[in-house]
C-alpha cells in the first residue's frame, strides 16, 4: 500500500512539473493579453449587432434554420426551444444556456446522472478543448510569424 502511495505521488509530481513547464513555455511564447484571451467565456458566435432577434429573422429567415445552424457550430441543443430570444442569446454568448438541474432525488441510485448526459457532457467538453487547442496553435503560429 505504502509503495503504491508512493508511486501516485511520484506521478503526481511529475505531471505537475510537466504542466509548469508547459506553462512557463506558453507564457514565454505568448503575451499576458493573449493567455488571458484564451481563459474567456465562449466568444460570441457573430458580432453583437447581428445577435439581435430582427437581424438573425433577416439572416435566416425562420428559427428552425438559425438553430440548426447553432447546433451544428456547437452541438446538440439541451433543449428543442426556438424563440427568437433564445436564440439571439445563444448567438451572443456563443454556448448553449446550461440546463436547470431539479432538486429532487430522481435516479440517485445511479448517482442521478445518465450516460446519455455524460456522453453530451464529453462531447461538448472535447468540442470546446478542440476550439481552445485551435486558438493557442494559431495565436502561437500569429507570434511565431511575427518574430521572423
Amino acid at each position: 500500500m505504502a509503495r503504491m502511495a508512493k508511486g501516485d505521488a511520484d506521478l503526481f509530481r511529475t505531471v505537475g512539473e510537466q504542466n509548469a513547464a508547459i506553462r512557463q513555455l506558453v507564457e514565454e511564447i505568448a503575451p499576458a493579453e493573449a493567455i488571458g484571451a484564451l481563459n474567456e467565456s465562449p466568444q460570441p458566435l457573430l458580432p453583437k449587432e447581428q445577435c439581435h432577434p430582427a437581424a438573425l429573422k433577416a439572416r435566416f429567415r425562420t428559427a428552425a434554420a438559425a438553430h440548426a445552424h447553432l447546433e451544428a457550430a456547437l452541438g446538440p441543443a439541451p433543449t428543442k426551444k426556438k424563440t427568437w430570444d433564445h436564440l439571439s442569446s445563444v448567438f451572443a454568448n456563443g454556448a448553449w444556456p446550461a440546463p436547470a438541474r431539479s432538486l429532487s432525488v430522481a435516479g440517485a441510485g445511479r448517482g442521478g446522472v445518465s450516460e446519455e448526459a455524460l456522453a453530451q457532457t464529453e462531447a461538448r467538453l472535447l468540442r470546446r478543448i478542440d476550439q481552445l487547442e485551435e486558438r493557442v496553435i494559431g495565436l502561437i503560429e500569429t507570434l511565431l510569424s511575427g518574430k521572423s
